[in-house]
């Protein structure tokens, strides 16, 4: 059935990827609902199996940390649409690992492709390479699974000196893929962070008590920094 939009005067027919976005968000929420309704049940069943209730104070605590994931979750979202597309979005979020997979294999797929940014072909391009990298996230885990039941003492042993280079090295990563494509957006944002990474590195080697700055802080940062810098340089005509 053919769709309309609504405009002062009369009826617009929708266009074919405007229906594709109205279907994709449909589903999108569909979905985001059953996976958000299976975690939180998790924590139900638990307490009802366990006979157990929730200690108030305990969850009380928790709090702050739950404001700041809530934070780190909406930023996700609102930075990472524009790369993400409709469709991979909502398959990121409800599989997790956006940051340090799904982002990555999207840029990745879209730098291969050479596909023009916000249009139809990074859409297709973007949502193949995320359901893609899912399923395969969920194989090679269902299968690395059976060795890291028999083996885990070795493995975590061997393994465990290598755990604090991945984030580094799989952000690394990332920002010289967006360095190489956007270099006159991202520049500017990447130097600002680094500056306060060091700037902050050097006080606290002084004041001890001030601990190094979190990822959302940072995101926040590095997003303010952007906005402002893309919006100075669009007017100036640099982009």
């Amino acid at each position: 059935m053919k769709k309309f939009k609504q405009t002062q005067s009369t009826q617009v027919p929708l266009t074919d990827r405007e229906m594709h976005n109205l279907k994709m968000h449909r589903y999108g929420r569909i979905f985001t609902t059953i996976a958000l309704a299976a975690i939180l049940l998790v924590p139900v069943v638990y307490c009802i199996e366990a006979k157990v209730l929730p200690d108030g104070a305990a969850l009380a605590k928790c709090i702050p940390f739950l404001l700041g994931y809530v934070a780190i979750g909406l930023i996700e979202a609102f930075s990472y649409a524009p790369l993400l597309g409709t469709g991979g979005q909502y398959i990121s979020f409800i599989t997790g690992n956006v940051s340090n997979l799904k982002l990555p294999c999207a840029i990745n797929a879209q730098s291969i492709t050479g596909v023009k940014e916000g249009s139809e072909e990074q859409e297709i391009v973007t949502t193949i390479s995320i359901a893609v990298s899912s399923i395969v996230t969920t194989v090679v885990v269902a299968i690395c699974l059976i060795p890291i039941i028999l083996l885990q003492d070795k493995i975590v042993a061997i393994l465990s000196p290598l755990s604090p280079y991945v984030i580094p090295a799989i952000f690394g990563g990332i920002s010289i893929v967006l360095l190489a494509r956007y270099l006159k957006i991202a520049i500017i944002p990447f130097i600002g962070c680094l500056i306060i990474c060091v700037v902050w590195s050097v006080i606290h080697e002084y004041v001890p008590k001030i601990g190094a700055p979190s990822q959302s802080v940072m995101v926040i940062v590095g997003m303010v920094v952007s906005g402002i810098s893309t919006i100075i340089l669009y007017k100036k005509g640099k982009i």
